[in-house]
């Protein structure tokens, strides 16, 4: 505890409604700890207190840089009635403890996942049906499971294990598993669909689409071999928050014997309300597994998505299977081949489609094509399956645009919603929404607050918080404020901003591209960094190549790419 950096001011995000932070001494904000019972206030005075307003800001105020230097003239999502309900931020969320995450498993299921003694009936059933061999198993593994169905058919029923929380429950607290229901429906027509983002579509961004307008979230990406070893990580991508209303979790993998038993698990123990394969992915390391855009390459892979879709939602009896993909792996529209998928995928199994309107060897340069996207609507149209369209939707004209034909289900929202999340709004109300940095600055807020009830508030969930706020700002300081453009003009995604002063000293520090300036912000809600503290984006969102570079100095439009931003 003599390590211990010192306290940092404001409310304790888990210590309020009575409810006792977990982390004890270890707290961040341990020093507030005492403070509600004392003041029998659950309104405090410091950072996350609710009663800071971050408008009207002056530069002595900046300079201070702490949140209580701007004053909350308004809520995040538009004074007086929104669609997208009222928002947390309210200072509300003080009188009650933090709602549980779901999908904490216990220390038990982890074990059983890397032993391989999780018993697969139905995978196993479902790929003997299908002489589909099991090759993702050692023999060492293949006994154990062995073993393991045979104490289930043999000794008695495996028993579901209680979960860590439940739905309405509280954290650090023990809720007995939801029953499951039968076959779940899935209808996405007309919600906005967040899309599964690597890095940044943590639990805490989603929570902040949901307040901002999300009817949909998915997880981050998870690989499902590493689901089935138990590793402790991946499972952490599977954590879902009970605001999310619907649900989704991706998993990544190239074969159906590995897929059909990642299936079965999901469909037994995580509370989601579909499960999405991502066979667009155009990362090297995943292709390099068979897995995602290799999916699309040849006639070999679009036979071994075929097998993999039917023996994945067969062992799915309870949980919608959906399929991502990409219009296909070269750039020669000759070898196009989604829209071939898309005519038979309900037939193998799949209940909705997404597609991404670029190829793989596009990744995320040049536009998406949605003449293309069009076309394969209509060629799945008749089959009864629902298409998603996704690709460069950064305003509510892109998005009623893309839906006016009626014959896509809704658009997925990527890169858009990271650079500015309230596009949501935006759609949800139809107008063009000339956010204040005051009201931004909020949004970071949330983010902030958020985070802290995800990874914890002592030292290292703080500096985690810190991170991943960070990676978030490499995208946000893209967003060119709608007061600053000329009339008649909109920002365009694709095209790198020029580096500009915005109407007040906040609103230039949230458009800087300097890491400095990031921990900056970071440090009015986080405090300062630990000694020695770095940060080096993960993507390339805040960095110009050459050929960007020589084309913003002409002010003319440049590709670039963007390398694993959005999953697929």
């Amino acid at each position: 505890m003599r390590r211990k950096p010192a306290d940092l001011p404001g409310r304790c995000p888990f210590a309020r409604g009575g409810s006792p932070c977990p982390y004890g001494l270890r707290c961040r904000f341990a020093a507030s700890h005492g403070e509600e019972k004392e003041s029998g206030d659950a309104r405090g005075d410091g950072a996350y207190s609710g009663s800071y307003s971050y408008a009207a800001a002056s530069g002595d105020a900046l300079a201070r840089g702490t949140p209580e230097a701007w004053s909350r003239e308004s809520e995040v999502t538009g004074a007086g009635t929104s669609p997208t309900g009222a928002h947390p931020n309210d200072g509300s969320y003080l009188e009650n403890p933090p709602a549980a995450e779901l999908n904490a498993f216990p220390d038990s299921l982890q074990r059983e996942l890397a032993r391989n003694e999780y018993p697969m009936r139905r995978s196993d059933a479902v790929l003997r049906r299908m002489d589909v061999p099991v090759r993702c198993l050692s023999y060492r593994q293949v006994e154990n499971s062995q073993a393991a169905r045979r104490a289930w058919e043999e000794v008695k029923p495996r028993v579901p294990v209680p979960r860590s929380g439940g739905r309405g429950g509280t954290l650090g607290e023990e809720g007995a598993r939801e029953a499951r229901g039968g076959s779940k429906k899935l209808d996405l027509r007309g919600k906005l669909y967040v899309a599964p983002l690597t890095t940044v579509g943590n639990l805490p961004f989603r929570r902040v689409c949901v307040a901002l307008g999300a009817d949909v979230t998915i997880s981050e990406m998870a690989m499902a071999s590493n689901i089935l070893k138990g590793v402790r990580s991946e499972l952490a991508l599977l954590r879902r928050h009970p605001s999310e209303r619907l649900f989704g979790v991706q998993v990544c993998g190239g074969h159906p014997d590995l897929m059909a038993r990642c299936g079965e698990f999901l469909d037994n123990e995580v509370d989601c309300d579909f499960v999405d394969v991502n066979m667009g992915c155009p990362i090297d390391g995943v292709c390099a597994k068979g897995a995602g855009s290799t999916l699309l390459r040849d006639e070999v892979g679009l036979a071994r998505m075929k097998k993999l879709v039917q023996a994945m939602s067969g062992s799915m009896q309870r949980t919608p299977l959906t399929i991502k993909v990409r219009m296909g792996y070269d750039d020669d529209p000759s070898k196009y081949v989604a829209h071939d998928v898309l005519k038979d995928a309900r037939a193998w199994g799949a209940a909705a489609a997404t597609l991404h309107g670029r190829t793989r060897a596009q990744r995320y340069s040049r536009l998406a094509d949605w003449r293309y996207i069009r076309r394969c609507a209509a060629v799945a149209s008749p089959s009864g399956l629902p298409l998603v369209g996704n690709g460069d939707v950064f305003s509510f004209k892109d998005y009623e645009r893309h839906m006016r034909g009626g014959t896509l289900a809704t658009c997925m929202i990527g890169r858009g919603a990271l650079i500015k999340p309230w596009v949501l709004t935006e759609i949800k109300e139809r107008r063009v929404w000339d956010i204040s940095a005051s009201e931004r600055l909020a949004i970071f807020g949330d983010f902030a607050r958020h985070g802290l009830e995800h990874w914890g508030s002592d030292e290292r969930g703080v500096e985690t918080t810190r991170r991943f706020m960070m990676e978030w700002m490499s995208y946000t300081h893209r967003y060119v404020p709608v007061g600053l453009l000329e009339s008649g003009v909109a920002q365009k995604m694709h095209l790198r901003p020029a580096p500009y002063a915005g109407r007040n000293e906040l609103e230039t520090l949230l458009a800087s591209d300097a890491v400095e300036d990031w921990s900056r912000v970071a440090e009015m809600f986080l405090g300062k960094p630990a000694p020695g503290f770095s940060f080096v984006p993960k993507h390339k969102s805040n960095s110009y190549s050459a050929e960007s570079a020589v084309a913003l100095a002409s002010a003319q439009a440049a590709s670039y790419d963007d390398d694993v931003e959005e999953n697929g």
